[in-house]
């Protein structure tokens, strides 16, 4: 850099005066001093010539030398000039490598420069990126103000301005991006140039993001968070660590997870436990630790080993949460898998199993024992009189009574609502159960006393089956103790309180199950059939409707009594099936008819306690009504009264759901159900049916006559409908018609007729219908 520095002194021009100068000098001083100093002529010419030539080579040398310093200079500037290209580049990649830009304001000329860079992370395709690019034009909105003030503040206190806001790319979208530059003054403090470099931050903005969220999820979590180091020293917590252990984070800092052990697990715990760890990554199980105040609780914990790139571990992460309530949960599952909540008493799985295991020791030691099982009498009646809570305390006090005469070793279950059941052991006779059955009874009969003074007294009925006189099996024995209490409730018994199990029990048992085989195979062959009776408008004596109703058309027994065949399948749980298929059958006869261009009418269908209340049906309506076509509001299904009455709360839900199918609900045999009115009244219930007990002896019954107009008044008081039942003579009719009952159905229109017959039936309604309308438009 020196000799580059020289060249300037030794420019061309100066090197030209030095040259004429000195050639002045030179040849001045010879033509002048050199006479006075030489007389010799010859020698005077000779000096002369080689003063020419002296002056000639040294100003050849001079001229050499002059050129060889230029050349030397410019070898310089060149090498200087790509060093500096080289630094250029350099920068210039690393800027781009970098992912960043570098801007140039200069001031004085106004104008700008951008590295390509720039044009590269703003997404630039032109060719001209100074020309298109505007900056306060792509700035965002929010972030104009507060850019417009770090600008002004560097460059009027030549603070460093850094900045961070969104720019809009030139593919449309606002990206993240930080600027830093400074400003630029000369000697005399003017600005002459702002400069600096711009990067796209909008990935490490995500980042961030997500670490922040990620910190704000682990902060807030409900589960306990520990991480360690790869020694198990305790490097941070959460906060619901701090929640769960008591302990604040600090304190924990450099220590080990060993501070909160609980004592309960031995080394081998641990050493499995890390064992998995090193061998998986990863350990989940439940363990015990202790609190900060020394409370030792249960935790579900899953521990995880953090690897490095090279797979050695560098972190341990442990999460965990409080199972303490799920484990007490756990526990009262426990309790009430195997016990009546309501009575503490054992409940009927576990009765079931230890009586398995009962029969099984009995057969070895050749014991004798007995089920009875005591069932109490007209419960409900308790229920629907002093209201669920005061039966609850009712059954409570009988478990307790029956539970304190048992003998030591005898088991005591709650079976059903309102069945209790005793195993009794080590029995010499079944005298002897007779005998317990009558303590138990007693015990059972001691009257419940209320807070208010009034005394609550049920009856129990007792049914006792022996091993192994009367059967050799758990499930036979239990079988075999519910047919003896419906041979107590029938009197059959020694007592009017309890009755032993005997043979002709069994073979009605047995008939009920081949009953039920028969009607299974029935429901799979087609040998049911829906009947169809009429519904008549009183006021017009036109068909309305049609109640359906199920017959059994048995092969080789022939028509069997719905009375016989729908118990056995309430109980059997084939009511359900049977059920949904006649309410589908019902519907798609309905719709048939409708297409036919036939009367429109109502199509009742008869609902079952057990169907009402133990099966889906709601979801079964719901799915016959879309599969047939038929529409809803055309639909109508009967309830019984007892159905109600059983468990009103349950059925107001229930009814509730198929209301808002948009169908009508019945009451069927409305007067024999004792259902409360208060209850009564908040059903959605569209028609009251009365039950044809007490239209039969109409009009030669005075009492049947008040009850039947007592109900029609009370279904137009509450404006439901009244439909009258087993209408078979003209003076009923007459009777219904004068107090103005809306509907009925019997034998004087017509008994129950099969899907072809009432097709004609309905075919004569329609052409009586027309004549009648004929006849009408000439009136």
């Amino acid at each position: 850099m020196q000799q580059e520095d020289a060249v300037p002194r030794l420019a061309p021009l100066r090197a030209l005066l030095l040259y004429l100068v000195t050639g002045l000098l030179w040849f001045g001083a010879g033509d002048f001093i050199m006479p006075l100093l030489v007389e010799d002529r010859e020698l005077y010419i000779t000096l002369q010539q080689a003063q020419d030539y002296i002056f000639v080579v040294a100003s050849g040398c001079l001229a050499g030398w002059l050129v060889r310093r230029t050349m030397r200079a410019e070898q310089y500037r060149v090498a200087a000039r790509q060093e500096l290209v080289k630094s250029e580049e350099q920068l210039r990649l690393a800027l781009d490598g970098s992912g960043s830009g570098m801007w140039d304001w200069d001031m004085v000329r106004k104008c700008h420069t951008f590295s390509q860079g720039m044009a590269s992370i703003l997404r630039y395709q032109g060719d001209d990126f100074g020309r298109d690019f505007h900056f306060r034009a792509r700035l965002h909105p929010e972030d104009r103000a507060a850019v417009g003030a770090e600008v002004r503040m560097a460059l009027r206190t030549g603070a460093p301005f850094v900045v961070t806001a969104r720019l809009q790319g030139f593919d449309g979208e606002y990206r993240w991006y930080e600027a830093r530059g400074t400003r630029h003054v000369d000697d005399s403090g003017k600005l002459v140039r702002f400069s600096g470099i711009i990067s796209d931050k909008t990935q490490q903005r995500q980042e961030e993001e997500r670490l922040r969220l990620a910190a704000t999820v682990v902060d807030n979590t409900a589960e306990g968070i520990v991480v360690t180091d790869a020694y198990s020293n305790i490097l941070s917590t959460n906060a619901a660590f701090s929640r769960l252990l008591g302990y604040e984070s600090s304190e924990l800092l450099g220590k080990r997870p060993s501070a909160f052990k609980s004592g309960r697990h031995d080394k081998a715990f641990y050493d499995e436990m890390w064992s998995s760890l090193h061998l998986t990554g990863h350990w989940r199980g439940e363990i015990w630790n202790k609190r900060k105040n020394g409370e030792i609780f249960p935790e579900r914990m899953s521990l995880s080993a953090v690897k490095d790139e090279h797979g050695r571990t560098t972190h341990y992460v442990c999460m965990f949460t409080d199972i303490s309530q799920e484990k007490q949960r756990e526990e009262q599952l426990q309790f009430l898998a195997h016990r009546d909540a309501l009575t503490g008493l054992s409940n009927r799985a576990w009765f079931s199993q230890e009586l398995a295991r009962s029969v099984q020791a009995a057969q070895v030691r050749s014991e004798k024992m007995a089920v009875i099982l005591l069932n109490l009498d007209r419960f409900k009646d308790v229920n629907d009189s002093y209201g669920h809570a005061v039966g609850d305390e009712v059954l409570r006090h009988i478990a307790r009574q029956v539970q304190s005469a048992l003998r030591p070793g005898d088991l005591i279950a709650r079976m059903a609502g309102d069945e209790i059941v005793v195993l009794a052991h080590q029995l010499t006779s079944c005298e002897d159960a007779s005998d317990i059955a009558e303590r138990l009874i007693h015990a059972a009969a001691q009257p419940w006393k209320s807070p208010d003074g009034f005394a609550v007294v049920v009856s129990v009925s007792a049914g006792i089956c022996c091993y192994p006189q009367h059967a050799q099996t758990a499930a036979l024995l239990v079988q075999g103790a519910h047919a003896a209490v419906y041979g107590a409730k029938q009197g059959k018994g020694g007592s009017n309180l309890w009755c032993f199990f005997n043979e002709d029990m069994t073979q009605a048992a047995r008939e009920r199950i081949a009953l039920e085989s028969r009607l299974r195979h029935a429901l799979a062959q087609g040998h049911l059939q829906m009947f169809y009776q009429p519904q008549i408008d009183i006021a017009t004596g036109n068909i309305v409707g049609c109640e359906a109703l199920m017959r059994w058309l048995d092969p080789v027994e022939g028509m069997i009594s719905p009375a016989r065949f729908i118990p056995v399948a309430e109980t059997s749980g084939l009511i359900g099936p049977l059920g949904e298929w006649a309410l589908t059958e019902a519907c798609r006869q309905a719709q048939a008819w409708s297409s036919q261009g036939l009367p429109a009418i109502s199509m009742a269908v008869n609902v079952s306690l057990h169907q009402f209340l133990l099966t889906d049906i709601v979801g079964c309506t719901r799915k016959a009504l879309e599969s047939s076509g038929f529409p809803a509001v055309c639909l109508e299904l009967e309830i019984t009264e007892s159905a109600l009455a059983e468990r009103p709360d349950e059925a107001l839900n229930v009814l509730r759901n198929l209301k808002s199918l948009g169908l009508r609900l019945a009451v069927d045999d409305f007067g024999t159900g004792y259902s409360s009115l208060a209850h009564l009244k908040r059903f959605p219930i569209d028609l009251l049916k009365i039950d044809q007990s007490f239209i039969r002896d109409i009009p030669n019954s005075p009492d049947d006559m008040a009850i039947s107009h007592a109900v029609i008044a009370m279904g137009q008081s509450m404006g439901m409908e009244v439909l009258a039942e087993g209408v078979e003579t003209a003076a009923q009719l007459e009777f219904l018609r004068q107090h103005g009952c809306n509907l009925y159905q019997g034998y004087l229109c017509s008994k129950p007729l099969p899907s072809a017959e009432f097709t004609r039936l309905l075919e004569r309604e329609q052409h009586r219908q027309q004549q009648v309308a004929g006849g009408n438009k000439y009136l």
